[in-house]
C-alpha cells in the first residue's frame, strides 16, 4: 500500500513504475544509473513451476514507484553469475551506491545489493521494499497520516510535541538502526494525539497483522525504546511451519489450526481471533497454516479440499480431532463455544462445531448480487 506520494519525493520519480521483463545485460545497467531502486527477480523460463511466482511478481510490481525488473537466467547467464544466483527464483533489491564521503550519488560506483530472505508472496515483497523506500523515520503530517499507519506490518509511530528535540534524536537513532525490520515514522500535530486518544508524547506500535497494537506513554531513553521494539513483531497466532512443528505438539494444550489459502484471509481471522487466543493462550496455540502448502495435513485432519478458510482444533495429548464445519463464517464466539466444550471434555473425537454459523459462501453470493443490482439498473 504505497499512497503517499509526499513521503517517496526523494526519489527521482513518484509515477509508478513497470515491470520490465527479460532484461538484456546492457538495459539492465542502464537501469541501475537512472534509478535509486531496482528490484529484481532473477528466474528461469524453462521452469514451468516458477510461472506463478512471475504473476505474483508482476502483480506486487503495479503499486511500486520502484522499477522491477524480471531477468531470464537461461539467456543473461553472465548477468546472473554475476550476482551469484544459484536457485531460481532469486531477488535481489539494487540501491544505487553514494559518492565516499557523503557526496551525491554515483552514476558510475557499483551498487549495493540487498538479498530478500523472506516468504516469496506479494506482501512480503511489499513489507521489504517499503522499508527501503522510506526514510529510516518519516515526518507524516495529517493527511498522510491514517495511511502511514497501516503502511506495513508493523509501524512505530512517536507522538512528539514540536519543542521535544531530545526525544525526537533518540527515536531517529532507534529508527536508524531497526530502519529495515520495521517502518518508523513520528507526527507532531495534537490533533493526531487526540484523535488517537494519546498524550504527548507516547510511541505506538501499530500491529496490522492483528491488531494488537502496543502504547509507551511518557517521555524515552534509547533504553525504553529497545526494550518497547522488543518481540514487537511477535505474534499471538503464529504461522505453522515445520520447523516449529514441536510448539503446536505441546501435550498439555489444544492446537487450533486455521488453513488458509490467502494473505488477506489470514489477516482478517488473525485480527478477529487474536483476543480469543490471548484469552485462552495457557489451554491453546492457535497456527495460521499454508492450505496450499500443507494440503495432505488438511485431509489428514477430515478436511474437504480448496473449502477455505477451514478450522481444526487437534488435541496431541489423545490425538483427538475436532473441525469447525467448512462453508461456514469462523466466528469469534462459535470458536469460545468450540474450545470450551473440549476443554470440559464434553466433545466426542470428530465432532465437527459451527454448524449454525452462517454460511460463508452465501452470504459473500448475496453481497455479490446486491453490488450487482446498485451498479446495473433495468430500462
Amino acid at each position: 500500500m504505497r499512497v503517499l506520494v509526499g513521503l517517496f519525493a526523494a526519489f527521482s520519480a513518484v509515477t509508478y513504475a513497470k515491470l520490465v521483463r527479460d532484461v538484456s545485460h546492457t538495459a539492465f545497467d542502464q537501469l541501475l544509473k537512472d534509478n535509486d531502486l531496482v528490484l529484481t527477480a532473477f528466474t528461469s523460463k524453462t521452469l514451468e513451476s516458477l510461472q506463478s511466482f512471475q504473476l505474483m511478481f508482476e502483480q506486487a510490481s503495479k503499486d511500486s514507484y520502484t522499477p522491477f525488473t524480471i531477468v531470464n537466467c537461461d539467456e543473461e547467464v553472465e548477468l546472473c553469475r554475476k550476482y551469484d544466483v544459484n536457485a531460481y527464483p532469486a531477488i535481489r533489491l539494487f540501491k544505487k551506491s553514494a559518492e565516499p564521503g557523503g557526496g551525491e550519488e554515483s552514476n558510475t560506483g557499483e551498487p549495493e545489493v540487498v538479498r530478500f530472505r523472506g516468504k516469496k508472496t506479494k506482501s512480503a515483497i511489499d513489507s521489504f521494499l517499503t522499508k527501503h523506500e522510506l526514510p529510516a523515520l518519516a515526518h507524516v503530517g495529517p493527511k498522510e497520516f491514517t495511511d502511514f499507519k497501516k503502511i506495513d506490518d508493523v509501524v512505530i509511530v512517536g507522538y512528539l510535541r514540536p519543542d521535544q528535540d531530545s526525544l525526537l534524536e533518540t527515536l531517529r537513532s532507534v529508527a536508524e538502526r531497526y530502519q529495515f525490520k520495521y517502518v518508523f515514522g513520528y507526527v507532531t500535530d495534537t490533533a493526531s494525539a487526540d484523535a488517537e486518544g494519546l498524550a504527548m508524547p507516547a510511541v505506538v506500535a501499530y500491529k496490522n497483522l492483528d491488531g494488537d497494537s502496543r502504547v509507551m506513554q511518557g517521555h524515552f531513553k534509547e533504553q525504553d525504546l529497545e526494550t518497547f521494539l522488543d518481540g514487537v513483531s511477535d505474534l499471538t497466532i503464529g504461522e505453522f511451519s515445520e520447523r516449529e512443528i514441536e510448539n503446536y505438539m505441546v501435550k498439555g494444550k489444544l492446537t487450533v489450526y486455521l488453513f488458509i489459502q490467502d494473505d488477506d484471509s489470514a489477516r482478517q481471522l488473525r485480527i478477529e481471533l487474536t483476543p480469543l487466543a490471548k484469552k485462552y493462550a495457557q489451554y491453546a496455540n492457535f497456527a495460521i497454516t499454508d492450505a496450499i502448502e500443507f494440503a495432505p495435513m488438511a485431509v489428514n485432519y477430515g478436511l474437504t479440499e480448496n473449502v477455505y478458510p477451514s478450522l481444526v482444533v487437534h488435541a496431541p495429548m489423545n490425538d483427538h480431532v475436532f473441525r469447525y464445519r467448512q462453508g461456514k463464517r469462523i466466528e469469534t464466539l462459535r470458536v469460545e463455544d468450540m474450545l470450551t466444550t473440549i476443554l470440559r471434555s464434553k466433545a466426542a473425537n470428530g465432532q465437527v462445531f459451527g454448524g449454525d454459523a452462517p454460511d460463508l459462501y452465501a452470504e459473500e453470493e448475496e453481497e455479490h448480487v446486491s453490488e450487482g443490482d446498485g451498479r446495473h439498473d433495468e430500462l
